[in-house]
């Protein structure tokens, strides 16, 4: 959020946790989406509100849809409430969102990129609902470009590998040689710097060609390509 309010976009942050911002272009909305995805009233309700403090006029128009519920467990275990949260946070919620501001979007023509997952594609052990909400996705962003690339609009997704967010550090604070072990297993030596996803992102939506729609665009420090099988001597 930070490369667009330093760039004067106004942003609205729709999230259950507020993030503070040193910005009067910077709203917060406490938005629960779960709720936003299976309940017509409160998505109503809550799209009225942002659309109420829109500028009159809106030369340009973006939607990042970042969050995301990661379940990670054994398939034996997984229960219908699992996949209940992480299908509608990571899959319906941005469907919805983008069909609500549709018309902007259409009339600006305006800009989708929708935050996918390496484990779309390549994933392991107990990521089973995580992996599927987000190859579901990564099926929703082509899809959409079908449908809204004519009017103008872009629609891609982004996927990233390892990023280091604090729910990634999360994972490792009880052994940080396993970090150490990740970071080297990535061609490039390294997981990804927030920063620089930001930047990314922020790059591929300031970029006007229209020709750039319905893409799945991999950040993943090169291990997409590495084959992961017991080496030979």
């Amino acid at each position: 959020m930070k490369e667009y309010l330093a760039d004067d976009y106004i942003v609205f942050g729709l999230d259950a946790t507020k993030k503070e911002f040193n910005s009067e272009n910077y709203y917060h909305i406490d938005c629960n989406l779960l709720d936003f995805s299976k309940n017509i009233n409160y998505r109503t309700s809550l799209i009225n509100s942002i659309k109420q403090k829109f500028p009159k006029e809106i030369d340009d128009f973006i939607i990042l849809n970042n969050a995301a519920n990661q379940v990670i467990k054994d398939f034996k275990s997984a229960e219908w409430e699992d996949w209940d949260v992480s299908l509608n946070v990571n899959t319906i919620a941005p469907f919805f969102l983008i069909q609500s501001f549709s018309e902007n979007l259409c009339h600006c023509k305006g800009k989708v990129i929708n935050i996918s997952s390496i484990h779309a594609k390549q994933t392991k052990r107990g990521f089973s609902i995580y992996a599927a909400s987000k190859s579901a996705l990564d099926s929703l962003t082509r899809s959409l470009a079908i449908e809204l690339s004519p009017y103008g609009v872009s629609i891609n997704a982004v996927s990233p590998a390892a990023i280091r967010t604090e729910m990634l550090l999360d994972g490792f604070k009880d052994d940080q040689s396993r970090l150490k072990e990740l970071e080297e297993f990535h061609p490039s030596r390294s997981i990804g710097n927030p920063k620089d996803l930001a930047i990314f992102i922020k790059a591929l939506t300031d970029f006007n060609g229209r020709f750039l729609t319905g893409s799945n665009i991999e950040f993943n420090g090169g291990i997409s390509g590495v084959l992961n099988d017991p080496e030979s001597n």
